[in-house]
């Protein structure tokens, strides 16, 4: 949270004349504040209690009825996914929840080797029936009221992305392999002044390089066909992420 200080030059007059009033109305803000923080807080350990106590492929759909905390009203998902640290128990993992394609390429740049293999579970969408009955079901159990949350246990049936992590000393690359989901309607692009893009082309896909100056770079590219968004991210690496490019475009 970015906080703004303020100051404020009074008079010694005028400010022994205002004191009194001043301290009630702090005094009084205060007390609502951190009324309100409370119960935020609260909420939020709640949440953080439900995501920490979750297995592996499990997720919660919850409700959360408080306008301050929830303004949009909506239901809202914990999903706990997998992380593998041998290739195949990834694999396995992924196949499970017909996660994205992604596989390791057969050659890898000189000197990284394999850390990890992450599967994102997918939240159910907006649009579906599931979605619709677990709001509505949640949203039920709401007006009889008495808890701060409200959550019932989802079945997971797809991954959303998929990850391969590779290390070499202390550069790490990371594969990524997204579903593409219909864009929601936006004002326009932001303009980041920290990200710079080139266009570049690799066994003959056209990939896009976002060089930023205040994390890590990335390349990406799509994969219409099956709808498939992929991204290699690394810090201070772009030659290493090019070499897996290469790989991966090539298998």
């Amino acid at each position: 949270m970015i906080r703004v200080k303020r100051k404020m030059v009074l008079s010694l007059i005028v400010a022994m004349m205002i004191v009194g009033t001043t301290n009630a109305y702090a005094t009084n803000l205060s007390t609502a504040q951190v009324s309100s923080e409370k119960k935020a807080s609260s909420i939020q350990e709640v949440i953080n209690k439900l995501q920490n106590n979750l297995k592996p492929g499990q997720m919660v759909a919850y409700y959360v009825p408080d306008k301050k905390f929830n303004p949009l009203d909506r239901i809202s998902f914990a999903g706990k996914g997998y992380v593998a640290k041998d290739y195949k128990s990834h694999i396995a993992n992924a196949q499970k929840l017909n996660a994205p394609t992604l596989t390791m390429p057969s050659i890898l740049p000189e000197g990284y080797q394999f850390k990890s293999g992450i599967v994102y579970l997918k939240d159910p969408s907006e649009s579906s029936t599931l979605y619709k009955s677990l709001e509505q079901e949640l949203k039920a159990q709401a007006k009889k009221g008495g808890k701060q949350i409200y959550t019932k246990s989802v079945k997971v049936t797809e991954s959303l992305s998929i990850v391969l992590q590779y290390v070499k000393g202390k550069t790490e690359v990371d594969l990524v392999a997204t579903y593409m989901e219909p864009s929601k309607p936006t004002d326009g692009t932001p303009v980041l002044p920290n990200l710079t893009a080139e266009t570049i082309q690799i066994n003959g896909v056209e990939c896009t390089y976002t060089t930023d100056s205040k994390g890590k770079d990335s390349l990406s590219w799509y994969d219409e066909d099956n709808q498939i968004r992929y991204t290699i991210w690394a810090e201070s690496a772009k030659s290493d992420v090019l070499r897996f490019a290469k790989l991966v475009l090539a298998d």
